[in-house]
Parts: C-alpha cells; sequence; structure tokens
C-alpha cells in the first residue's frame, strides 16, 4: 500500500506498512529559512550596534550585509540547498525522514523510539530518541505543532 500524491507534484509515493496511516507531511520552506538569515543578522547588526560600533544609518546597511555574509559566506545557502528537498513523514507507527538526495535512503524510526521533542525557534524540531541520538527536521513550519502531533500520534496509537 502506498500514498499517492496529488497529480502534479513532484513527490515520490511513499511506501507504507500493511495497516499504516499517514497522519502528516513536512518539507522545509525557504521563507523559513530566510527568516533566520534575517534574524541572525539582526541579532549581529544590535549586538554592534549597543556596543557603540555602528550608528542607526550603518545599522540599517549592516543588516542586509550581515544578511548576505551569513547566507554566502558562512555557507548558510548551502545549507538550505542540501535540506531544501527533504520530506518528513508522520504515520501511525513511525517516523519517515526521506533525503534530498537519494529517495532510495528513506530512513524510519518507530514512535516508541522516540523520547522528546524540542522546538528551535520558529523554523526547525530537534527530535531525541531513546538510544541518546538525536535529529533536527529543519525550515519547518510551526515546530511546536509538529511535536505536539508525533506525542499524540505515539499516545493514541500506543507507541509512546
Amino acid at each position: 500500500m502506498s500514498f499517492r500524491r496529488n497529480p502534479g507534484q513532484d513527490l515520490p509515493d511513499l511506501p507504507l506498512r500493511e495497516g499504516e496511516r499517514l497522519l502528516g507531511m513536512w518539507r522545509p520552506q525557504l521563507a523559513l529559512f530566510l527568516q533566520r538569515a534575517v534574524l541572525l543578522s539582526f541579532a549581529t547588526a544590535l549586538v554592534l550596534a549597543s556596543l557603540g560600533y555602528l550608528s542607526l544609518v550603518q545599522w540599517l546597511i549592516a543588516v542586509p550585509v550581515f544578511t548576505l555574509l551569513f547566507m554566502v559566506v558562512f555557507d548558510d545557502f548551502s545549507v538550505w540547498f542540501s535540506h531544501r528537498n527533504e520530506i518528513w513523514w508522520l504515520t501511525d507507527q513511525r517516523l519517515i525522514f526521506e533525503p534530498t538526495d537519494d529517495v532510495t535512503e528513506t530512513t524510519s524510526v518507530g514512535l516508541e523510539r522516540i523520547v522528546w521533542t524540542r522546538p528551535w525557534f520558529w523554523w526547525a524540531l530537534q527530535i531525541g530518541f531513546d538510544d541518546g541520538m538525536s535529529v533536527v527536521m529543519r525550515y519547518v513550519a510551526r515546530p511546536r505543532a509538529i511535536g505536539a502531533r508525533i506525542e499524540k500520534a505515539q499516545e493514541r496509537f500506543g507507541n509512546g
């Protein structure tokens, strides 16, 4: 059994186990990546201004300059490119990760192995497992709500 997407979507089919139900899907969003870059540049310019290094006019110029620095010089843009096509699926049995480049490398973890979720600002969710490892869902909208959905699925389907 597989989950079929709407015609015209450029996404592969998700292989589901017998009786497994799809509960949600998340992909990185460019807007969240850009918001993060602007926030980091804003904070950097604010710190420099508070230390007396920048005047108001310089500060207004510094925000877009720092945004470009974070995206290009500090390699944030390559991070975006490496994660932009990832897909995260939540079913009633597991969390499935489909990497950017090779859908044959799709991995999944049973919901019973997830022991905590932690939102990181409004653009990421860190997920901790019973073996001490963790993974980050980057640039996803409403990470707190995603964590709550995972916990609800664990409670509802007896995996938590």
